[in-house]
């Protein structure tokens, strides 16, 4: 038997309730994936609140989670892209709050990505949904080495792989949007940080043109900001699905194919790393996801197999 994490109905973070179910098998072109560390996401309480249920429909019961590290236990028939044993990352539709998951394993299917062996399986699993969509976010704008990059809400896990997957790229000086109390971790990192908040316009208008944004954090003052500061709407983004920001032509990230191994090709041997805020048993799904709903954390969340010590 296997652990999951499930919910019968939309909801609230209560619902969810961990049950006992059978491994399953992997059919043709499947692998069976044992997760080791499980990534929780904004994402995750939206759909399991009803905000996507005519983007994403589901079948009840329901599992949560785009993200997850862990190792192929099982191949089934035609699989010659892994073996078992090889250490993998999934990514994409909902699925991963549990312990065993089956798979497709092509690249067609883009779920599942070689783990590099210079990542914990914590970091890997961190690494779809904030270093993917950073990455996307900034071949969208068409950033180039010696440019400016603004990057709003840049202590969340999207702004945090954004600024660093910009610099990467050559960025001549990255400009941050963040609280106070993320102003060293963003300045460590390499970014210029400035304080959020009312009369962010004002502050950032000292710092002249940009030549493109990301906003990560969304609303009205950094929608202003970005109009102001970058003149083209194609070298400005945001990852907040905001009617008023596409108004002001601020358009909505596109998520590039191959994403992850793109990203993962980017990062290569440099310096990268997610901050971990929390870390929950599977069994207390429901906390982590109260959590992350509430927001603020300062870093990402993950989820891990019960008896793995927190």
């Amino acid at each position: 038997m296997s652990t999951a994490a499930l919910f019968d109905r939309y909801g609230t973070p209560e619902e969810l309730y961990t049950t006992e179910i059978p491994v399953p098998s992997p059919g043709y072109g499947e692998v069976l994936v044992r997760y080791t560390a499980i990534g929780v996401n904004p994402i995750d309480w939206k759909i399991l609140r009803g905000d996507l249920r005519t983007q994403l429909p589901l079948a009840f019961p329901g599992c949560l989670g785009v993200e997850a590290a862990g190792v192929v236990v099982e191949t089934g028939a035609g699989v010659r892209r892994f073996s078992v044993g090889d250490a993998v990352i999934r990514h994409g539709r909902p699925g991963t709050y549990r312990i065993h998951e089956v798979v497709p394993a092509s690249q067609e299917a883009d779920e599942l990505t070689a783990m590099p062996a210079r990542f914990s399986a914590e970091q890997a699993a961190v690494l779809p949904v904030a270093a993917g969509t950073a990455y996307s976010a900034l071949r969208q704008v068409g950033l180039r080495a010696g440019e400016r990059l603004l990057v709003h809400g840049a202590s969340g896990g999207v702004g945090l792989a954004t600024v660093q997957l910009a610099l990467l790229m050559g960025a001549a000086e990255v400009i941050g949007t963040a609280s106070p109390r993320h102003h060293e971790l963003l300045f460590r990192l390499g970014a210029t940080p400035v304080e959020y908040g009312s009369g962010l316009p004002e502050r950032l208008a000292a710092f002249g043109t940009m030549d493109a944004s990301v906003d990560c954090a969304g609303g009205p003052q950094p929608t202003v900001a970005t109009v102001r500061l970058v003149d083209r709407p194609a070298r400005r983004v945001t990852i907040v699905p905001d009617p008023e920001a596409h108004a002001q032509d601020v358009p909505f990230v596109e998520h590039v194919p191959l994403e992850l191994a793109s990203t993962l090709d980017l990062i290569g041997h440099s310096a990268f790393e997610l901050p971990i805020s929390a870390r929950f048993p599977l069994s207390r799904a429901a906390e982590a996801l109260a959590l992350s709903q509430k927001g603020g954390s300062g870093g990402k969340i993950v989820l891990l197999p019960d008896g793995i010590p927190q």
